[in-house]
């Protein structure tokens, strides 16, 4: 009896053992190669000479779909993170005489499948730390992060290429960076720190722009001017300072920097880093000057962003839509990403908070959430409407036709051939949208669109030309169905 119950047991567990190895994923890089793209602009001096993983969670990178059930499991590297991606980075760079080694610290790199009614998606994500050990203490130059994603009807295949694609991301934008200028101003490690994800305690960076002295009068042509206080002093210029406009900018001046010439004229100021009054600096961003102050360990400064009613237009992958053409205020804002809506949306009357990377010299939001708290009376212009529009082939299907959107400020012209589909979004949208379909007798179609959910509208044209309703708006469900069609097709005409 005894012995029955152990071979039950003995065989429930390799039954178990079996299923979990059958569903598991195995992540192999010794196929991929780290591609750091063919630009000249990239200083390559260096190699990677040690990988440390010192993420949280060491056993998986994510979770995965398996099988027709599409059950969760684990996803991990075939043997170890290190030696895994030791052996990418050594196949795209060599250890010469003269280079620089680095370590590169793991922070994260995950996976992760995303399934919707029409698709699938693979996403993968890394942070990664650049370190230089020298003089017997370890710098962190850069940390830089990247994500890649794939759409597909079965994404499980496209993993190993998101992770190599997306380290290969990281690589290139640290050989952009000034990695040699940071050698002498990276934050300094612990052991401890090196080997774990812990938070670096902010340290004020040896250099002259921290050390408290007013910054001298002059023109930055340069971040490095900036940082060193060193800015050029040898051409003459004028201040002209007169208030901003708008509520949030009340009681803040803009300043207005002329450059006087020989012969007595005066020019504006354009198009070099910055400057400063002696003490005050000033960082040139979107076409005006904005004063920095200093945060801790880095510095900030209070800009616009762009106009409100900007329309976006989110291009589908591959063969999705051939041509995207926008009017109005904002002419030719055209962008293939959703990321910027937010920022997009707000109008120059009120005022953002930026962060200035010393490394880098890269400028990025800074205090998003308190900014937006602060301006809860402009709440209405961080409102985004999304439209999406098809073209569902028919009898009347021709080659292709062209849409025009238009709402009170803003005119998009949309071409698209027979299954195709195109996503447009506004920001800011207040008003009516007519829809219109150049060539028609009677297409045109008015409605309000919603902003808290997708507005589908279909093209369907039919054999004779004269047909009142050729553009119709449609439930989601319908919608999804016919897209689902539209992006199997799609797939199919690009292998």
């Amino acid at each position: 009896m005894i012995r029955k119950q152990v071979l039950q047991a003995t065989l429930l567990f390799f039954s178990v053992f079996s299923l979990y190895a059958q569903d598991s994923l195995l992540i192999n890089l010794h196929r991929k190669k780290l591609d750091l793209g063919s630009s000249t602009f990239l200083n390559k001096t260096f190699y990677i000479a040690r990988v440390v993983d010192a993420r949280s969670d060491k056993e998986t990178v994510g979770t995965v779909q398996r099988g027709v059930l599409n059950r969760n499991a684990p996803a991990s590297f075939v043997g170890s993170l290190e030696s895994q991606l030791q052996d990418f980075f050594n196949r795209g760079l060599s250890a010469k005489q003269g280079y620089t080694p680095v370590i590169v610290k793991v922070n994260q790199l995950v996976i992760a499948e995303k399934r919707t009614a029409t698709m699938e998606t693979a996403t993968a994500f890394a942070e990664l730390d650049f370190i230089v050990s020298r003089n017997d203490s370890l710098f962190l130059l850069f940390q830089i992060s990247s994500s890649v994603k794939r759409d597909g009807m079965d994404v499980t295949g496209f993993h190993d290429d998101n992770i190599a694609d997306a380290l290969s991301k990281c690589m290139i934008k640290f050989a952009k960076s000034p990695w040699k200028e940071s050698l002498y101003i990276g934050s300094v490690l612990t052991s401890e720190q090196l080997l774990t994800n812990t938070p670096l305690k902010p340290e004020l960076p040896d250099l002259p722009v921290f050390m408290g002295a007013a910054p001298k009068r002059g023109i930055y042509l340069s971040l490095r001017d900036f940082l060193e206080n060193s800015p050029d002093n040898s051409a003459q210029f004028m201040l002209d300072i007169k208030p901003r406009k708008g509520k949030s900018w009340e009681g803040i001046d803009r300043v207005i920097p002329y450059l006087i010439q020989s012969d007595g004229s005066q020019n504006k100021l354009k198009n070099v880093w910055g400057f400063s009054d002696g003490s005050q600096a000033y960082i040139y961003y979107n076409e005006d000057y904005f004063p920095l102050v200093q945060k801790g360990n880095t510095f900030v400064f209070d800009g616009f962003v762009p106009l409100p009613n900007n329309v976006y237009i989110v291009t589908p992958p591959a063969s999705g839509v051939a041509e995207a053409v926008i009017t109005g205020v904002v002419a030719g804002a055209v962008v293939a990403s959703t990321a910027a809506i937010l920022a997009g949306s707000l109008s120059k009357s009120s005022r953002q908070t930026y962060q200035l990377d010393i490394k880098t010299g890269d400028i990025k939001a800074w205090d998003v959430a308190s900014h937006q708290a602060k301006t809860s009376t402009q709440s209405s212009a961080n409102t985004v409407t999304k439209l999406l529009l098809y073209y569902k082939k028919g009898k009347g299907s021709t080659t292709s036709v062209t849409i025009q959107l238009n709402s009170a400020t803003d005119t998009v012209s949309v071409k698209l051939s027979a299954d195709q589909y195109q996503e447009v979004i506004w920001g800011d949208l207040s008003s009516e949208v007519t829809v219109c379909v150049n060539g028609r007798a009677n297409p045109c179609y008015t409605f309000s669109p919603d902003a808290t959910k997708t507005n589908y509208l279909e093209y369907l044209p039919s054999a004779t030309q004269d047909d009142d309703i050729i553009i119709r708006p449609v439930k989601e469900s319908e919608a999804e169905f016919s897209l689902k069609k539209i992006k199997v097709t799609q797939e199919r005409n690009q292998k």
